[in-house]
């Protein structure tokens, strides 16, 4: 779902290989209906939903289906995104990933190292309609990225939506993109790429209109001076060219002032256009073909690195936890929240290389506020809430949150058990009853005495987010 146009891809996986079945896009242009505030309209919100019904219709009947719908900069940014999200859970009982910046980066890298033969020193940018993202590269990881707030409706809105083409507007729209790559850090501006690739319909767009006017798709900068030229003196696109569809025509001149930018600033001679883009790089992971099938995993245990967990610690904690879990899941209804679970587990006490009071605070804090690569948004946003719910007072948000707040009192329940953070785990078993949870302590255990204290204590927490502890200890004179 992106700024401009909305797609949908419909695959198959065949030999480890993807089919495309079926490819279609509606040109939605949601960022035309945000405005100074970021508020997205009703208009917008009603267009995105009707097409968001028009795709249902092909793939509801398909069975044992994967289905992702994820969203790009215009959700990122619109402040009313839980209306659009509402409205559309309406008619698609599919959760939305409304992605980040860098996440959306590292997608459409991905889908261009399954379409093209990379080299080691690898340069993309991809001007989509809202944000404009650049990507380093070596062979087929992504190794730096960036997203830049400028894209070709935003500026089509900003620069030409009067549909008049002149000098003026040319030059405001290429400082105000100058000023967007002034930003990017040293890596870019290395030089010497064995291959710079584009990607999005901006670019096959400018790439049509070189080899419908001058007989060539090369992406020069001075292909791109002459177009610009001709765009001047005609003054408007109505009409002008056949070779690019009359709706992204409309939005070309944005495009190529971001493209002319680009190649000024980091000093480009030639750019190809590629086919590969965020949608490949959707099915590929979704499909767990090639090598970002584990891009999560990879992505906690780098993060758990980073910042010295004690790992031996964690994984305890993470095995008790899902023992928990397992225990739980069905009448719970939890089956869907396995790995969000188990990296929290992980990554509980990744604050504790800050401070260790309150070290809970400072994990949530570096969860949500770090580059993640897999994690959408909402998946990242609920990894920092457990994170920082795991000790001390919960955080209040999860009394509209139930299932997460059952997932908090399971991830709590395996921190408490592993507090002594030596030897063996102890065993437990629990049992959901509603909003119930029977816990039952093993017999002849010395450490019973202290963590029943704590379940105590625990159960003061727990209860105002709809949870009931309620203890049992197998051992003379010991029941709660």
């Amino acid at each position: 779902m992106g700024s401009n146009s909305f797609h949908l891809v419909i695959a198959r996986e065949q030999d480890g290989q993807l089919q495309i079945v079926h490819k279609e896009k509606q040109q939605v242009k949601l960022a035309q209906g945000l405005d100074e505030q970021n508020i997205l309209s009703e208009e917008a919100i009603i267009r995105g939903v009707e097409c968001l019904k028009d795709f249902n219709l092909r793939f509801a009947d398909i069975s044992n289906a994967e289905i992702r719908l994820v969203a790009t900069y215009t959700l990122r940014v619109a402040v009313n995104r839980a209306d659009f999200i509402t409205r559309v859970k309406e008619t698609l009982p599919y959760p939305i990933e409304v992605i980040s910046g860098h996440e959306e980066a590292r997608l459409i890298y991905h889908g261009i190292a399954h379409s093209e033969v990379l080299e080691k020193r690898n340069l993309v940018i991809d001007i989509g309609g809202g944000s404009t993202e650049v990507v380093v590269g070596r062979f087929g990881q992504s190794k730096t990225l960036t997203s830049l707030h400028c894209g070709c409706v935003s500026f089509h809105e900003k620069y030409f939506a009067d549909g008049i083409i002149d000098l003026a507007r040319f030059t405001a729209a290429c400082q105000a993109a100058d000023e967007e790559f002034s930003t990017l850090s040293k890596a870019y501006f290395e030089g010497d790429w064995d291959l710079v690739l584009g990607s999005s319909g901006t670019i096959k767009a400018v790439s049509e209109a070189l080899a419908e006017l001058y007989g060539t798709p090369d992406i020069t900068l001075t292909n791109l001076k002459k177009l610009k030229r001709q765009l001047i003196e005609w003054g408007n696109l109505e009409g002008r060219l056949n070779n690019v569809e009359d709706k992204r025509a409309t939005i070309l001149p944005a495009g190529l002032a971001i493209l002319i930018s680009f190649f000024r600033r980091l000093s480009l001679k030639s750019l190809r256009f590629t086919a590969g883009a965020l949608r490949e790089g959707v099915l590929y992971e979704m499909a767990q073909i090639g090598q970002y099938q584990d891009v999560r995993l990879r992505t906690v245990d780098s993060i758990a690195r980073l910042y010295h967990v004690d790992r031996s610690h964690a994984f305890r904690v993470r095995d008790t936890v899902m023992q928990l879990f397992e225990q739980v899941a069905d009448t719970w209804q939890l089956r869907g929240y396995s790995r969000l679970l188990a990296y929290a587990a992980t990554l509980h006490e990744v604050g504790i290389h800050i401070n260790s009071r309150a070290h809970q605070k400072h994990g949530a804090y570096i969860i949500a506020n770090a580059d993640l690569p897999g994690f959408d948004e909402t998946l990242q946003q609920q990894l920092a809430l457990l994170i920082g719910s795991h000790r001390k007072r919960p955080d209040e948000s999860l009394l509209q949150q139930p299932q997460l707040a059952r997932l908090v009192c399971l991830l709590r329940l395996g921190v408490m058990i592993n507090l002594g953070r030596q030897g063996k785990s102890m065993m437990i078993t629990v049992r959901a009853e509603g909003r119930r949870l029977h816990v039952t302590l093993p017999r002849g255990k010395r450490k019973i005495a202290l963590l029943l204290s704590d379940l105590e204590r625990e159960s003061k927490w727990l209860t105002p987010l709809g949870v009931d502890l309620i203890v049992t200890a197998v051992m003379p004179g010991a029941l709660v």
